[in-house]
């Protein structure tokens, strides 16, 4: 593991998912133990048809895969559900699913790529996410990429062996992001 802090030590992009990232993406979530994973035929067409939309919003997401020295490591999506949240108001989520890509700054320069873009490029005018509290190297990646903590979300996430897990929730605005340019 590499110390917090330390700089990047892969060239990482974002790009639109292509027809062939479909295999590494099924593995990513087929082999994931989490409570929403779901493994049948219909989630496998919504993934192909997702990726089929990759690069553009679409259906309330924008989604795109995270590269490392040009492999697919991960993804990062925002979505604005059309009923959810308010305009220019956007949540983000983020998976580095290539063990290999996590602890060197990977998922930080692609968070803060996507950040950028968000705000840059489709209006955002605040960007918010969430993780599980014990979930403590996605807490210092948003803390460095310049989110704020700003609660807890008490028995949010459904677990596959208990109660709802709580989760933290993070927020940045065009304000904050600008100053800490």
């Amino acid at each position: 593991m590499v110390a917090e802090g330390a700089p990047v030590t892969r060239t990482v992009s974002l790009r639109p998912l292509v027809p062939s990232d479909l295999d590494a993406m099924w593995a990513a979530r087929t082999g994931s133990d989490a409570p929403w994973a779901d493994t049948s035929d219909g989630a496998r067409r919504k993934l192909r048809e997702r990726i089929g939309r990759s690069g553009r919003f679409s259906f309330g997401e924008l989604l795109l895969g995270i590269v490392a020295d040009g492999e697919l490591v991960g993804e990062v999506q925002g979505r604005q559900p059309e009923m959810g949240l308010p305009h220019g108001v956007f949540e983000i989520g983020i998976e580095v699913f290539d063990p290999e890509a996590r602890g060197n700054g990977v998922g930080r320069s692609a968070l803060a790529q996507f950040v950028s873009h968000l705000f840059e490029q489709e209006g955002a005018h605040r960007i918010q996410l969430t993780t599980d509290v014990e979930n403590v190297a996605m807490q210092r990646v948003a803390e460095h990429v310049g989110f704020g903590l700003e609660g807890t979300l008490r028995g949010f996430m459904p677990s596959k062996d208990g109660p709802p897990r709580d989760y933290l929730i993070y927020g940045i605005t065009r304000d904050d992001w600008a100053a800490g340019r």
